[in-house]
Order: C-alpha cells, then structure tokens, then sequence
C-alpha cells in the first residue's frame, strides 16, 4: 500500500505538471513525508482490543477470570428479600383467629447503601407485613419499607437490626452510556436459588412494556427467572446497570426465561430510589403534559395538557418529536425518563416536526405538585 500511495501522488505530480504548466515543488516532500504504517492495537472508544499474540485459549480465559473476580466482587451487595403475612381464619363460632404468618413472597434486591438501605422491585412486596433481607454469607436481618413508586415499580428497604455493620453498596453505573451488544450479567435468587448468576448481553435500549408505561426498559438476553425480581444487572466492571424487573415467557405453562428479561434502567432506578429516601411523594417529580404516541416515525404528540409547561412552551397536538437537547429520542418511555431525571425548573430544548415545518421549542419543566 506504501508504494501505490507514492505512485499515485506521483503521477499527479506529474498532471499538474502537465495541465498547469508548473511543477508542485513540495509534492514529492509531502510525500516522503508521509508516517509509515505502523500495526497498532483496534481501538472501539475507550477500550483497546489486542489479541495479535494471544491464543484464543488464552484470550477465553482472561474474559472467564474477569466475569468471575466480578462476580465475587458484586454478589454480597446482592440479597434474598422474603415477605411473610399473617392469616387470619374463622372459627366454627365465628370468630376471627390469627395464625402463624406465612410466607407471601420472595425476590431479590441489591444493597445500594452501606448503612442497610436496599433496593427492590415494588411487587416483591406486595402482601408482605414482615421482611426479611438474606445477605450473601447468609445472615439474616429484618428490615422495613422506607418507601415505594408504584409507577417506576421501585421500593426501598432499611435494614433495622444491623447496629454497628457497615453493609456492602454496590457500585453504581451509568446506564445511558451502555450499548446494545455490551455484555452484561444478572444476579439474583430465582426459584429459590441463592446467588444466582447468569449471563448475556444488552439485547436492546428503551423498550416499553404495558404493565410498566413510564419506563423505558433495558433488555437483555441474560436469562431472568421468577424471584430475578428487584436483582442485579451488572456490566463486566460490576456496576449496577438495571434492577431486573420482568420477562417475556412462552406462554402461562412455560414461566420461565426465553431469553427476553428486562431491567429498569439504573439512572431512573437510583434517582426515584433517592427521592424515596429523602421522602419525596410521585407527584412532587418534574413533568411535561403530554399524551403520547410511539408511531414508526417517532414519538407523536396526541394531547397537550391545559395550562401544562408543554401548552406554555407552545407544543400542539400532532407535533412530532425529533430529539431533546440534541439527543434522538424513539419512545414516549424514553422521553418520560429523561424528564423525570432532571430537576423542576430545567429547560429542554425540544426538535419537533410540525406538518413538513420543523421547529425549535424550549419547555421549563415543573413539579407535577405546581399543576394547576
């Protein structure tokens, strides 16, 4: 290749020669000038791949050792959550008698706090009166609800009787940053099963599910049992990417995975659990007032709410979304997210498509609690 790039600036030296009538006095420096080749390591962003002198054995073995030292890492920020209710009965006279408590439920949940705040799916708990939080060596503590958003299905916990421990958070990573095809692994206490590990990739972003409209979830091929719930989904460094949430079955015979899971992603997570913490209700979150759509075009505008930020910043029903503060924005789920991020206050820059007339519109969020 380094002698076809000098023949040919040559030969276009030499044309200009030719069609001009003077003679490029630099072109032969430039080329004499130009770097040899040198083999260097594929570079993809910020991670460097060199696996020129390595054997495939070699290069198996480095990603195995990796997966497990993250595994180890992460698996005691990973609990068992076990909820139990008290049944009540009628006697033969009528009379109202309690029985021992029996179990309700049991998920999984990931400790995000290292004074004994845990984070969970809301629906492990439903039903529950008591709970019980199992960490990974097995020790067994009760712990109580400090707050749920039935919405997001999010729940946090404090453990109550851990007086003087130090519990193991867990990282937290950056969910909007990962990409499709990354991969990534899912921890939590399936069918019973303790420190489950398994593993997959990120199958795709911003996905949306009816039982869930306001989130816009992370799938993933890693496979996600019942009791995945409120669990672990770690990229290969072990930060916390997702809670693992719901799946996709074959039908109400076959419960479990066929490799289509999906997580709440963990900037809404830790953001809603953060506000649950500080005790701020659902309401009190910032929010546009729109109705959407989610159209092969885009994300369509069905409805402005009156008096809304959306009616004041001049968006009308029909108006199509092009993206937000130069991001590209595919799902009504994906924009609710991104609102529900930021602060009360904060301007969006918004692209929308209005007929064939594209337009420019900044919205200033509010509290849902300052609607009028």
């Amino acid at each position: 290749m380094k002698f076809i790039g000098v023949l040919t600036l040559t030969a276009l030296a030499s044309l200009l020669t030719t069609f001009t009538g003077c003679t490029p006095q630099n072109s032969v420096a430039q080329v004499k000038s130009l770097p040899q080749p040198v083999e260097e390591p594929v570079v993809i962003q910020r991670t460097v791949i060199d696996f020129s002198e390595a054997a495939p054995i070699e290069v198996a073995r480095s990603l195995n050792t990796a997966m497990a030292d993250t595994v180890e890492k992460v698996l005691p920020s990973v609990v068992v959550i076990r909820t139990e209710a008290t049944q009540y009965i009628v006697d033969w006279y009528g009379r109202l008698r309690e029985k021992a408590e029996r179990p309700v439920g049991q998920g999984s949940g990931v400790i995000i706090h290292e004074k004994g705040y845990v984070i969970t799916n809301n629906h492990v708990l439903q039903g529950g009166q008591s709970i019980e939080v199992i960490l990974n060596d097995e020790t067994s503590y009760e712990a109580e609800l400090v707050g749920r958003n039935e919405q997001i299905d999010i729940a946090v916990l404090r453990i109550t009787n851990g007086e003087g421990r130090d519990f193991p958070a867990v990282t937290i990573g950056d969910s909007d940053s990962i990409r499709v095809g990354e991969m990534v692994m899912a921890i939590g206490s399936p069918f019973s099963l303790s420190s489950t590990v398994t593993h997959g990739v990120i199958s795709q972003k911003g996905r949306s599910e009816d039982n869930l409209p306001v989130v816009d979830f992370i799938q993933t091929s890693a496979p996600i049992n019942p009791g995945n719930s409120g669990g672990a989904l770690i990229d290969l460094e072990g930060n916390l990417i997702g809670i693992n949430t719901m799946i996709r079955t074959g039908g109400p015979q076959h419960r479990g995975s066929i490799g289509i899971g999906f997580a709440i992603p963990s900037d809404l997570a830790m953001r809603t659990a953060q506000l649950i913490i500080e005790g701020t209700p659902p309401a009190e979150l910032p929010f546009l007032g729109v109705m959407m759509q989610n159209t092969r075009y885009g994300v369509l505008f069905s409805r402005v709410v009156e008096d809304s930020p959306a009616e004041e910043s001049g968006l009308k029903a029909g108006d199509l979304l092009i993206s937000v503060n130069g991001r590209t924005i595919r799902t009504g789920e994906e924009l609710s997210s991104l609102v529900r991020l930021g602060e009360a206050g904060e301007m969006l820059n918004l692209q929308i498509l209005r007929g064939r007339k594209q337009m420019s519109l900044v919205v200033t969020t509010r509290l849902m609690g300052d609607a009028n």
